[in-house]
């Protein structure tokens, strides 16, 4: 089985090889305004690397959302185009998702925040349950003192992740919550951790054609709100 997936809903874009079990990854600088001219090259280099053209994959993976429109589009369209031309499947999973899919039951609850401006984070809350994490609250786009009053029902450790970490747990330590940490190794969804999850079946996975894979949006774009004001 060979999965090629990419992410490119935050800072950092990656591309990932999933081969019969092994998995190699490439990963562009933390910089969201360059996704559109280095992640083809990413993508080329990987294939080329491991002897494949991309008519050779036999699944596609991409990571549907939230985070960063213009980086979703970038990724969903590169994936969704090679899947088109190749006649394969494409696959997707929410960013949040990839976050805390990096994760096994020891890590408690798993908080993933992705920055969404203004204090405000993309966000849900996970738990452990039949061998991975699962969201327990809805995919959310709330400011961080909204997010504090939810977890300070937990009555388990939590580990937050995300780019938006430290900012948080700044807040939830205000706000009466101790029996928190943060995961700085965790900050970007991975394609890595994305292929592994299309590899083995993640209840989170959604798999389909190209036309029927969308991206995932928790608000509108600030281009949608100037162009509905018009």
């Amino acid at each position: 089985m060979k999965i090629l997936a990419l992410e490119t809903s935050c800072e950092q874009a990656s591309c990932a090889l999933y081969i019969d079990g092994t998995v190699v990854e490439k990963k562009s600088q933390e910089d969201k305004r360059r996704h559109s001219s280095v992640l083809m090259p990413m993508v080329m280099d990987l294939l080329h690397e491991n002897n494949l053209t991309a008519d050779e994959i036999d699944l596609f993976a991409a990571c549907s959302g939230p985070g960063s429109f213009t980086g979703i589009r970038i990724g969903m369209s590169a994936a969704k185009g090679m899947a088109f031309a190749a006649n394969k499947p494409l696959a997707s999973a929410r960013s949040l998702d990839i976050l805390a899919a990096g994760y096994n039951s020891s890590a408690g609850i798993v908080c993933p925040v992705i920055d969404a401006r203004n204090m405000q984070v993309y966000t849900a809350v996970y738990e452990w349950k039949n061998g991975e994490y699962v969201p327990v609250t809805g995919y959310l786009g709330i400011h961080i003192e909204e997010l504090a009053v939810i977890l300070k029902a937990a009555t388990e450790h939590i580990t937050l992740c995300g780019d938006a970490q430290e900012t948080c747990l700044g807040l939830m330590k205000e706000a009466g919550i101790r029996d928190i940490g943060i995961d700085p190794a965790n900050r970007f969804p991975s394609a890595a951790v994305l292929a592994k999850m299309a590899a083995t079946g993640s209840t989170l996975i959604k798999k389909g054609s190209a036309a029927d894979i969308l991206p995932f949006y928790l608000r509108e774009s600030q281009a949608k709100k100037l162009y509905d004001k018009k």
